[in-house]
């Protein structure tokens, strides 16, 4: 049996192996992109085209790619060179990048690293940048916290998001790529530039992601703080998961979002509870919370629901009555499952290993290298 085991675990390393170089995200993917530009190139890109065409790019060169039906029309300095099908981007140097800027509709310009295709739909560009893992989470990082320069959360942060983008990796596989640049895949912004302390600390985790105790990667799942108190995943969503375990947090308690207020007419908190507990009140059900609760204390109302009818800042509050309202005083903000954000920062701030922190909120992990 443990011999079983150690096998199915090379596998399951080799799987993640085949895929942990490369990711293949699409890009602008909220937009109707028409066309866009390419220039400040790097490392001398050389351009495919659909009809085995190679067209040499070097650095100053201006590419305008343009979506027409369901080709790509492409011109260098000014010349039309025709449509294609498909247009690829590439570059065998270590380190490439571009700078690409979407004309319509206008937008800013961003960089992107390694290497890109153009395909057109109904005149809508689908632009798949093909980027290394690790450049790609370098970027998620500086999309998603910014500047913060602290070497332990980078390198938090850099493990999470190596781990979220495969535990994710089929999920637009039926689309024709594997990740986009929005929320729920994680935002990603393109090359990171303004935080030279990112690129370092992803290479200093190498290809390290977080395995539960079956040896599978964990939904690596954070928010911005928990309020003192993390949410076990059953709480708030339907399925258990063995690490995702409610933990009490002092380190986000004195942090930017640990507090909040919200007041509420009355009548609407009555009728909702009334609505939701099927029974008729007068009740606004006072209480003071001193730990997250799953349902008010005097109806079977769910906390959560109150969260989304409400668009409170989290389910972990009290309640107080006054004449015609309602006072929350609420703790922390977002769903409260899997990392507090706030939480990790004060723990690296304090010289706490990147390590610890990420088994502080992942209960029953472990921290394995993927790249054999």
């Amino acid at each position: 049996m443990k011999i079983l085991k150690g096998l199915f675990f090379l596998i399951c390393c080799f799987s993640l192996n085949v895929y942990s170089k490369n990711v293949h995200v699409k890009v602008l993917s909220q937009y109707n992109a028409k066309k866009v530009v390419l220039n400040a190139f790097s490392d001398n890109y050389s351009i495919a085209l659909a009809d085995d065409k190679i067209l040499k790019i070097s650095e100053g060169d201006i590419i305008v790619i343009n979506a027409i039906g369901n080709s790509c029309s492409i011109s260098k300095n000014g010349d039309l060179l025709g449509s294609y099908a498909s247009i690829d981007l590439s570059s065998l140097a270590s380190h490439p990048y571009f700078k690409m800027q979407m004309i319509l509709p206008s937008m800013k310009t961003t960089f992107y690293q390694d290497n890109m295709k153009f395909t057109s739909n109904d005149s809508k560009l689908s632009i798949i940048n093909d980027v290394e893992l690790n450049h790609y989470v370098a970027g998620v990082i500086e999309s998603e916290i910014g500047n913060i320069k602290n070497d332990e959360l980078l390198k938090v942060q850099a493990v999470i998001s190596r781990t979220y983008a495969l535990k994710h990796i089929d999920r637009h596989k039926a689309e024709g790529f594997e990740l986009c640049d929005q929320v729920h895949c994680q935002v990603y912004h393109g090359k990171a530039r303004f935080n030279n302390m990112i690129l370092p600390a992803v290479d200093s985790t190498h290809y390290e992601v977080i395995q539960d105790e079956n040896g599978d990667l964990i939904e690596a799942v954070f928010h911005a703080n928990c309020g003192g108190q993390t949410v076990n995943s059953e709480d708030v969503w339907s399925k258990k998961r063995t690490y995702l375990r409610s933990v009490v947090d002092t380190f986000c308690t004195t942090e930017k979002q640990a507090r909040w207020v919200k007041e509420i007419d009355k009548q609407k908190w009555l009728n909702f509870i009334s609505t939701k507990s099927g029974k008729a009140t007068s009740n606004p059900c006072e209480f003071s919370n001193e730990f997250r609760l799953i349902k008010i204390p005097c109806a079977d109302v769910f906390t959560e629901d109150m969260r989304d009818e409400f668009r409170l800042r989290s389910t972990f509050f009290s309640v107080r009555e006054t004449q015609d309202k309602v006072i929350l005083n609420g703790r922390g903000f977002g769903h409260g499952v899997g990392m507090c954000q706030e939480g990790s920062i004060r723990q690296a701030k304090l010289g706490i290993n990147y390590k610890a922190v990420i088994m502080f909120y992942y209960a029953n992990i472990q921290i394995v290298n993927i790249e054999i």
